[in-house]
């Protein structure tokens, strides 16, 4: 009988069928807004159990390429903008490099971290070599200004939106500082570097710098919405940050112009980082 492991290497198997499923979205065999196979039509033919196939639906839900699916009914491809990638992509790009290097500023690390997470699950069980060395810098937004946003609809003063949202930044950020610590102390890479800062604001956009040659920018909207899971039980009618689809640039072939903004990014991150922000506290 099939089970949730994999071959000689004894690696979770439910990984493997999300790499399947994440080549075939990406490359376009399966297409933006088509519904997947029933889950019983892909356990006959990835030979494993409904737990496997749900949790690798549910890695390709957090890497934002799919969405989920009405009761009864199969999940479906997210419709992202033509040509655009998710975070997650890009982040296992990354990790192709002998040095990864990480610049962050984000009102959030939840898709970082889960990606971030995917990469170092992958080389704890041997199916990526690791990089020599990792350097993460991350700023989000502080734990103690009152950001004006997310915040009740009715009622700006109410504080449980903003409670909800350092709850957020503390459990993702912490979960991506301990991923990348684990590779360090199993003595996988050499040397790895993460520092989590925050500012007195919120972000309009979010970018990340990687590896020195990359840019991804994605822009912030506001939308009205429901906050779910309060320690009362209640459900809040909300105004919050909702982020779009990221754009890529890049300084390979880039012209005079792209490079400029490319140093002006950097410097708006670097004097951000030295003057003004401060280590965020996670405990």
């Amino acid at each position: 009988m099939p089970t949730d492991r994999g071959d000689a290497e004894d690696l979770p198997r439910y990984r493997s069928v999300a790499d399947d499923l994440r080549s075939r979205i990406l490359d376009g065999r399966l297409s933006a807004g088509e519904a997947l196979p029933k889950q019983q039509q892909l356990q006959r033919h990835y030979q494993v159990g409904r737990g496997t196939i749900q949790s690798a639906q549910q890695m390709l839900r957090d890497e934002g390429l799919l969405e989920d699916g009405a009761p009864g009914r199969a999940a479906r491809v997210a419709n992202r903008t033509t040509n655009l990638r998710p975070l997650a992509y890009y982040i296992a790009q990354a990790f192709t490099a002998r040095h990864v290097v990480l610049d962050v500023w984000s009102l959030t690390t939840e898709q970082l971290s889960q990606a971030v997470r995917n990469e170092v699950e992958a080389i704890l069980e041997g199916r990526r070599r690791p990089p020599e060395t990792i350097t993460v810098r991350v700023l989000l937004p502080d734990l103690t200004t009152s950001h004006p946003y997310p915040r009740h609809a009715d009622d700006p003063t109410d504080p449980r939106p903003l409670l909800r949202l350092r709850h957020v930044i503390r459990t993702y950020a912490g979960a991506l500082e301990h991923s990348l610590t684990r590779l360090a102390e199993r003595g996988l890479v050499g040397q790895v570097s993460v520092a989590i800062r925050g500012l007195p604001t919120i972000p309009g956009e979010k970018r990340y710098l990687i590896n020195g040659t990359e840019m991804l920018t994605a822009y912030y909207w506001l939308e009205r919405g429901q906050m779910q899971n309060n320690p009362d039980g209640a459900s809040l009618d909300v105004i919050e940050l909702r982020g779009g689809d990221l754009f890529r640039s890049t300084l390979d072939g880039a012209d005079a112009s792209e490079q400029a903004r490319f140093e002006q990014v950097k410097l708006w991150f670097d004097t951000r980082w030295d003057e003004v922000a401060q280590p965020l506290q996670l405990d």
